[in-house]
């Protein structure tokens, strides 16, 4: 497990951008945290180590966004699934096999994520701006 501290928006997209330079496709990236806490300025610093430099926002509505790069990235947003029936009828689990996939709100469905995931947990610090980053490899690190 590894722990990042993040002082601003700019912080979290860069250190996102030096985890994602450690990951190759296919690679699922888990990212939990509550609403507000970062994960769309994650995943935007996080694709932006792609080459990919467009607006990068939360596909809550989409249910997911590709992005084309020096990879390609699928990001989710699993928010408005409410089955692992209705997840697997977007093809969630097919794709996640070719590229690598961000997936905001995968903590409604860890079980259902592949053993090797990273697993990025995103809680806010003391100030408005804190955050706290921690990336595991384990399922049950990312989630004490």
């Amino acid at each position: 497990m590894r722990k990042y501290i993040s002082a601003s928006v700019e912080e979290t997209e860069n250190i996102a951008y030096e985890i994602a330079k450690t990951v190759s496709a296919p690679q699922v990236i888990c990212l939990i945290g509550e609403l507000g806490a970062g994960k769309t300025a994650f995943a935007r610093g996080f694709v932006r180590a792609f080459g990919i430099n467009k607006g990068v926002c939360s596909p809550t509505f989409t249910i997911m966004h590709r992005y084309e790069g020096e990879k390609t990235i699928d990001h989710y947003d699993l928010y408005r699934i409410n089955s692992v029936e209705e997840l697997e009828e977007t093809g969630f689990f097919e794709q996640i096999e070719h590229n690598i996939s961000l997936v905001e709100w995968a903590d409604m469905f860890l079980n259902n994520m592949p053993s090797e995931s990273i697993f990025i947990r995103i809680t806010k610090g003391e100030r408005d701006d804190d955050r706290i980053i921690t990336r595991s490899d384990k399922n049950d690190d990312a989630c004490s």
